[in-house]
């Protein structure tokens, strides 16, 4: 498994600006919230003058019910925002999503894995709204 990406992928065949335009869109119509981003390449070209393609990461936190709630659990909340990684690729934008490890009894809290999993799965739906899955590349 050393060989498996830490990040699902997805392709979405439209340059970066409008790539990152439909991503806050599809983002807010699934309730999810950017919580807050980071411009890379804006800063790599500012702090070291290297100019870079295009490079966004946003943060994202699920809508309140995920964390407040019956289902809700504290634990859960350490674990946000997830970092949701744009870049350019060419003439089409990729979208990097960590992947999140299966829980394990006694290395991670079961039940705040579990939201933080419905969580991710609530994030996939939308991003594969705009973009598809890209294929691993070997």
């Amino acid at each position: 498994m050393a060989d498996e990406s830490a990040t699902t992928t997805y392709s979405i065949p439209e340059p970066f600006e409008e790539a990152v335009r439909q991503l806050r869109r599809v983002l807010a119509e699934g309730g999810l919230k950017i919580t807050g981003e980071l411009d890379l390449s804006g800063r790599l070209q500012r702090r070291l003058l290297v100019d870079t393609p295009p490079c966004l990461v946003l943060f994202a936190s699920p809508s309140a019910p995920l964390l407040h709630g019956p289902s809700a659990h504290p634990g859960a909340a350490a674990l946000m925002p997830l970092h949701i990684v744009v870049s350019a690729r060419g003439a089409q934008t990729e979208i990097h999503v960590l992947k999140i490890p299966p829980p394990h009894e006694g290395v991670y809290d079961v039940s705040a894995m579990a939201v933080l999993g419905r969580f991710r799965a609530q994030l996939s739906q939308a991003i594969e709204k705009i973009g598809m899955r890209a294929v691993l590349r070997v």
